[in-house]
């Protein structure tokens, strides 16, 4: 559960409860109607990223370096590549699992498909053994992060500062991500100062990256020159509220009447 609002939200359905119905985003009350035996645990946003980034650690160590952290929930593996090593897809997801649990002491579940928004799908809906979903085409390429940074030249002032990291913020909203941190780098009259700010949870917006970068405002006026980038760019983990899906339409069921034609006026 993670707090939006004040309100507990569902972060991560496990298995059994997206079986019963529980879909993020619902509140306690919502998932509970639908799961009374619902047990719930406060969200680590923050530690779930740390957990992942362990695990696609070893992945790029003992497999492949093409891993990505998707979601709060789960890391991505591009295949290709890798056809030389394995007999199969099967084969080659199913020695992945076998690291994670082996390395990390991990239960994870996997699936093998076109695209990742379908291969989460289907793992979310496994159990220990691997899903392979039929493929339509090539496998897609893994979603990859670049850098996000923004220079401030000619004079910079703690406001300009702080304006910088709320534009870092809206492109981090544009395009989805999270970060954990901010690197620094200040050109002065006397040299050159870095700063690594590190957050304990996922930064979203503009006015968390601007409080993360406070402490620094006495450090950063009359600077000559000011680069802020993001640190630890990764999948977005805010919990949006559930909505149901909007009921179709019915059919007004109006009784048929022949068109009538060269009506006379009346008289």
């Amino acid at each position: 559960m993670q707090e939006v609002g004040g309100e507990p939200l569902v972060a991560v359905p496990s298995v059994e409860a997206s079986a019963a119905g529980v879909q993020p985003g619902m509140t306690l009350a919502e998932a509970r109607s639908r799961c009374p035996a619902l047990a719930w645990a406060p969200a680590r946003p923050g530690a779930e990223l740390d957990a992942l980034e362990r695990l696609a650690a070893v992945l790029r160590r003992k497999a492949t370096p093409a891993v990505a952290v998707v979601s709060r929930e789960a890391v991505a593996v591009d295949l290709a590549g890798l056809e030389g090593r394995f007999a199969d897809e099967r084969s080659a997801g199913t020695a992945l699992l076998g690291l994670a649990r082996a390395w990390l002491g991990l239960d994870v579940r996997g699936a093998v498909a076109d695209t990742v928004e379908e291969g989460l799908a289907a793992a979310r809906a496994a159990r220990r053994c691997l899903a392979i979903c039929e493929a339509r085409g090539a496998r897609g390429m893994l979603p990859r992060a670049e850098g996000l940074a923004v220079r401030l030249a000619g004079g910079v002032s703690a406001a300009r500062a702080a304006a910088g990291a709320e534009r870092l913020g809206q492109l981090l909203a544009a395009w989805g991500l999270s970060c954990r941190g901010l690197a620094v780098t200040a050109e002065t009259g006397t040299g050159v100062r870095r700063w690594r700010l590190r957050a304990p949870a996922p930064l979203h917006h503009g006015h968390e990256l601007a409080a993360l970068l406070r402490p620094l405002a006495g450090e950063l006026d009359g600077a000559a020159e000011v680069t802020i980038a993001v640190t630890g760019a990764g999948p977005a983990v805010e919990v949006t509220p559930w909505r149901p899906a909007a009921a179709p339409r019915e059919r007004a069921a109006l009784p048929a009447r022949p068109v009538q034609r060269r009506l006379a006026l009346a008289g």
